[in-house]
């Protein structure tokens, strides 16, 4: 009896990763007419059925879960198969599929891709920037990178960078509402807020030259987004004042058209981490990716990316 093909196995698994055939369709770059028929052909295949189909859902058999166990082993195995190969030749290739914040991926990441596409021209970036937190496994991705604290402990991390926050708005706001000095007169200001870093309407501030001295307090005003640009777009608007990173909001500051403001204060810096599906062996792509990441973002990169010290 032949064995199916690696296309149809493929099929098989995106079909299930992404919850139909029209996603799976979409990430395997076919039509979902052809996924339906592949996956029929699979079964005729098996003489078993492996998904039982609704109007409005998929459902793995019994078979159809031991199946896609075994078959996604496969697949893993033979992509680090391919990994070491290519891992031998120092030339990765192929797709590279990277999830991103938006505003981080044009701000900070675009600037370093001409470099990393010249130094690994067989490789393929397929980045997808989206401030929400992209589940990579569900997405198709092979990594995401990710501002702020870490949840998933079933992805293997390591830390790229850390970026400075800064307190900032319009100096006309300022002139209107006064510049406040410590972080209780925040209270009576209109504080624009950052919702992916949680749904709590706090903010956490600590001084400068004491990092062990930290105030936590409750901030209300007009706006929450889940974008840094967004923000920074509203507070040179004069909404209020907003807490940015600093590659954000560097042009500004030097423009003048935003200000620094409670100068002794800072709020704890974010960290860029990078994240991927736990595995016994580090694809090749990704791990020069990474490292490319730490040594241009990491340590004596950091200051380039926050746009200098304050």
């Amino acid at each position: 009896m032949s064995l199916p093909d690696i296309t149809t196995l493929a099929t098989f698994v995106a079909v299930v990763d992404h919850g139909g055939f029209s996603r799976a369709a979409e990430r395997l770059d076919t039509t979902a007419g052809a996924v339906s028929r592949r996956i029929a052909a699979l079964e005729r295949h098996l003489g078993l059925r492996l998904i039982n189909r609704t109007t409005r859902q998929l459902n793995l058999t019994e078979a159809g879960e031991h199946y896609y166990r075994d078959v996604s082993a496969i697949l893993q195995a033979l992509s680090e198969a391919e990994d070491r190969v290519s891992h031998l030749s120092e030339a990765p290739s192929g797709e590279l599929r990277v999830a991103a914040p938006l505003s981080f991926g044009v701000r900070a990441l675009a600037p370093l891709l001409p470099d990393f596409h010249a130094r690994y021209p067989a490789l393929h970036l397929l980045l997808d920037l989206d401030d929400r937190m992209v589940d990579i496994v569900a997405a198709g991705a092979d990594l995401a990178l990710r501002i702020g604290p870490l949840t998933d402990s079933s992805l293997v991390a390591r830390r790229i960078a850390r970026f400075e926050r800064v307190f900032c708005a319009a100096p006309a706001y300022l002139d209107r509402r006064g510049r406040p000095r410590t972080p209780a007169e925040l209270r009576d200001h209109a504080c624009l807020r950052y919702s992916n870093l949680g749904v709590r309407e706090e903010w956490t501030l600590h001084r400068r030259e004491d990092p062990g001295t930290t105030q936590t307090l409750e901030v209300t005003g007009p706006l929450c987004a889940n974008n840094g640009d967004l923000l920074r777009h509203a507070a040179i608007a004069g909404m209020g004042i907003c807490t940015l990173p600093r590659f954000i909001v560097a042009e500004d500051l030097d423009s003048g058209a935003l200000e620094c403001v409670l100068g002794d204060w800072r709020a704890p810096p974010l960290m860029l981490s990078a994240v991927w599906p736990s595995r016994r062996f580090v694809p090749a792509k990704v791990r020069v990716f990474v490292d490319y990441l730490v040594a241009h973002l990491g340590d004596a990169g950091e200051s380039a990316a926050r746009g200098g010290d304050a």
